[in-house]
């Protein structure tokens, strides 16, 4: 007889980065993972020669069938849509906040969403996790050709190989974390000036208010916009807000509190060398500030 919660404890932190990855909700990922632990205990065991691979497919599958069904939503978002952070404390895990950073940092999410959803699947399947096409085929109903193909297509529309700037998802490096936290004290102490000095030529601000928040409807692009936003959202948060450092899908960053509950979560992408902040990402949808609301929560 299967040990489920043995199973459960082995395996939810692999699915749910699969689904997260694929979803870009973390709510939504955790509901997928559950449900599927659920169908599992109504199955029979004993015909289940992959364990793994068997709960991947699980989860690969469930995914898709969501991102079919949210693809209507997704078009009539008010505003840009962006994946939702998974906000964590400074002191938090350590073990915790390395496999965010190495996985599933916040910028990698954001560019994830060029993808189809068949061609998301095979992305994370490979890129991430290593099976070969011929398993990842087998998990979602396609010929292991086909899914060599998705993988390519998914590879060059992301530009990983060729490293494009208009990709910001390389690696944090040293530099890059110190721009980060540079930003950051810049932000708390009102300093525009700074700020302008770390941002690219070409960066651009998105928010994510989903018609739930005031936010810019559309993309802020180049330094001299981005600072003006900027320079606008700061002095009303200094007189308004409380600013916390935080870690975001494995990242130091922070938030801006509104009366005690989170108001907007900032995420940075990078240039490629890390010389510049290429994008500034500010989540202040509501529905999607859930996990900054549980740390909130959290006895300090």
């Amino acid at each position: 007889m299967l040990d489920y919660h043995a199973l459960y404890e082995q395996y939810h932190q692999l699915l749910f980065s699969i689904a997260y990855r694929m979803l870009g909700l973390a709510q939504d990922a955790e509901d997928v993972v559950q449900d599927v632990f659920v169908s599992l205990q109504h199955h029979n065991s004993g015909e289940i020669a992959n364990m793994k691979a068997y709960l991947c497919k699980l989860v690969t599958n469930r995914c898709l069938n969501e991102l079919k069904s949210s693809h209507k939503a997704k078009t009539t978002y008010i505003g840009p849509w962006l994946p939702e952070p998974i906000v964590t404390a400074v002191e938090g895990n350590p073990a915790e906040a390395l496999a965010l950073q190495d996985d599933i940092a916040y910028a990698y999410l954001v560019v994830m969403q060029r993808l189809t959803s068949a061609e998301r699947a095979v992305f994370v399947l490979r890129e991430t996790l290593g099976f070969t096409f011929e398993d990842i085929g087998e998990m979602i109903g396609k010929s292991a050709v086909n899914c060599r193909q998705l993988f390519s297509r998914g590879k060059r529309k992301l530009d990983i190989q060729k490293n494009d700037a208009s990709v910001p998802i390389a690696p944090l490096n040293p530099e890059a974390e110190a721009l980060s936290a540079s930003f950051s004290a810049a932000f708390r102490a009102g300093d525009i000036a700074s700020i302008v000095e770390l941002l690219s030529e070409d960066a651009i601000l998105l928010t994510d208010g989903g018609g739930k928040a005031k936010a810019a409807v559309n993309p802020i692009y180049g330094r001299d916009r981005v600072r003006a936003l900027l320079a606008f959202s700061i002095s009303r948060y200094l007189r308004n807000g409380v600013i916390r450092s935080v870690v975001v899908n494995g990242h130091n960053s922070f938030m801006v509190m509104h009366g005690g509950k989170p108001f907007g979560v900032y995420a940075l992408a990078f240039t490629p060398d890390g010389s510049a902040i290429s994008r500034v990402y500010v989540m202040m949808n509501p529905d999607k500030l859930n996990s900054a609301a549980r740390l909130l929560e959290l006895p300090s």
